[in-house]
């Protein structure tokens, strides 16, 4: 029998049982509760600002002038941002020589700033590239394996892309804002020190194995078909096998290797031009065949002496790309799981931040344990010394089997005049620069070849997430054209299709009314069911079609409206 008494000791026991058994479950997962916010992290003083390479691949949000992502090429190329999300990762595998399948997971519950927004029914869905194109006679196929990554998160209309810099021998941070059937669609810089809050050095990341985040893990896919049905969500399905993320993960891991071979290749040999041209030769050498590479020839000796005399004293730090697993459904279980979720702070669904620049709501959320935290610091992978071979290693990597027929065939397949071709190129070629393949295969091959995504010469000024949407008054005569024009031709990479850009409504007005031809893509009523009636626009395969046949139905005249804005030929 219980007694008053009893209970009077009974009561205290139970509260503090649970203030121990709440101590033990966070034990060994100190907090990062203390440390700076996301905010204040991207205040922190970049390492090593003095190095040559920092200089020559700076930590600017937009990219260097005369630059842009591998994305903004091909968004460029493709004359306009594809809608929806399947269809943008088509946009990319048609460039696949085989049509392969992309590294495609869902992670419902993750770690990134809108990990809030995601959940069962809208896991967040991750995306890369895995193939290189083929080479023609007259230009270079492109090759994203490792180079190009996207994670698209529905409930917040904004994808993530991390896409590789060619020229600038950087990977490139951009949103998609307000991604979806009724929005405005915008690619943006984001804010480089926000990104690299996470993705520390510049690169992808991922989490390591098992990847109990991801779709791999059988609760998790059992979950999301629960909730959503059999139908593949994004055309990810409810399942993935383990191998893909562990090939996200091996995707990621080149990034971190292509960071440290910039490098290496700038600071290692600091104004070196022949320390370059001997680490690129090398580099080809070990490429072509790796089996009878002699890391004690004479010449591998002779790199390893140039590189002791330029190589940074504190060594150059691979970046640690892959961050702890974390089983986000195990933190629910058992009596560990059930007094978390009775101590820990309660927040709403979707609450949180509900964009990448939203992060006083992001700092709001309870937080990770430190080391499952991609806001914590980590050690570098490893620290590169100047008797390693690593910059020899990256170069190879660089180039894909066909880069290398190509320069094989083209001397007999004798490899002793390839590199006699490497020594005969200028030195300006290896004066301290990004290293770039397509570069130094075009200096290599005769004729030279083209490339598809180099040259900026037609695209568009980049945008900053810092440059605010163009705001417009309820009754702006440019109310139809930013719900039906503007995700196609304002802030276009194609500075042929950007003709809408602007910094205000005047400036946007003034630009509409110098494009006469959109008179015509508008005059619905004379050329359907013509054979221009591919030339009206929107598409009409695009949601903004869609919108617009919709919108039409309730107000009739609303195309001549729009037509009115845009003088005619012969308009007096």
């Amino acid at each position: 029998m219980i007694t008053r008494r009893r209970i009077f000791w009974l009561v205290p026991a139970l509260i503090g049982l649970a203030a121990l058994a709440y101590g033990l479950s966070r034990m060994g997962a100190s907090t990062v509760s203390s440390a700076p916010s996301i905010a204040g992290r991207t205040q922190l003083a970049p390492a090593d600002p003095d190095r040559l390479s920092a200089r020559l691949i700076p930590n600017t949000d937009l990219p260097p002038e005369g630059t842009r992502s591998l994305f903004d090429h091909l968004v460029a190329q493709n004359d306009g941002l594809p809608y929806p999300f399947e269809a943008l990762v088509e946009m990319i595998q048609k460039r696949a020589p085989s049509g392969s399948a992309p590294v495609a997971l869902a992670i419902p519950f993750g770690r990134s700033l809108l990990k809030a927004q995601a959940d069962f029914a809208h896991p967040r869905v991750l995306f890369a590239a895995d193939f290189q194109a083929p080479n023609t006679p007259a230009a270079l196929g492109v090759a994203p394996r490792g180079q190009l990554f996207l994670g698209f998160v529905e409930n917040a209309r904004e994808i993530e892309v991390i896409s590789y810099n060619e020229a600038a021998g950087r990977y490139e941070y951009q949103l998609v804002q307000d991604y979806a059937a009724d929005g405005a669609r915008r690619i943006v810089y984001a804010r480089r020190a926000v990104c690299t809050t996470c993705h520390q050095g510049g690169t992808p990341i991922f989490p390591q194995r098992p990847w109990n985040e991801t779709n791999a893990l059988p609760e998790i896919a059992a979950q999301i078909g629960a909730t959503r049905g059999a139908e593949p969500y994004l055309g990810v399905p409810n399942q993935v096998a383990l191998g893909v993320p562990e090939r996200f993960d091996e995707l990621t891991d080149i990034g971190a290797f292509t960071v440290a071979m910039q490098q290496v290749w700038i600071d290692a040999c600091g104004p070196d031009a022949a320390c370059r041209r001997l680490m690129l030769k090398l580099g080809l050498r070990y490429a072509d065949d790796p089996g009878a590479f002699d890391a004690h020839a004479p010449e591998v000796a002779a790199l390893r002496e140039r590189q002791q005399t330029h190589w940074p004293q504190a060594g150059i730090k691979v970046p640690e790309s892959d961050i702890r697993n974390r089983d986000p459904l195990a933190e629910t279980r058992g009596w560990r799981g059930a007094w978390r979720s009775l101590f820990a702070p309660k927040t709403e669904p979707g609450a949180g931040a509900r964009t990448n620049e939203d992060l006083e709501a992001f700092d709001r959320l309870p937080k990770l344990p430190a080391e499952l935290d991609p806001l914590a610091r980590r050690a570098p992978k490893r620290v590169l010394r100047a008797p390693n071979l690593d910059g020899v290693f990256g170069i190879a990597a660089q180039f894909t089997a066909e880069d290398l027929r190509q320069l094989e065939a083209q001397d007999g397949f004798v490899w002793s005049r390839v590199e006699a071709r490497i020594e005969r190129l200028p030195d300006s070629l290896f004066a301290p620069a990004p290293f770039s393949r397509v570069r130094a295969l075009q200096a290599l091959l005769a004729p030279s070849p083209a490339y598809c995504c180099l040259d900026v010469a037609e695209m568009s000024a980049p945008v900053a997430v810092t440059v605010p949407p163009l705001s417009l008054s309820p009754d702006s005569p440019l109310q139809p054209f930013q719900r039906y024009c503007f995700g196609c031709h304002r802030g276009n990479p194609s500075a042929r299709l950007n003709f809408m850009a602007g910094a205000d409504a005047a400036e946007v007005t003034e630009n509409i009314r110098g494009k006469v031809e959109i008179r015509d893509a508008l005059d619905w009523a004379r050329y359907r069911d013509t054979d221009k009636a591919s030339k009206l626009m929107p598409p009409a395969d695009s949601a903004e079609r869609a919108r617009l046949e919709a919108q039409l139905a309730q107000t009739p005249q609303l195309l001549e409206q729009m037509r009115e804005q845009v003088p005619g030929l012969f308009d007096f």
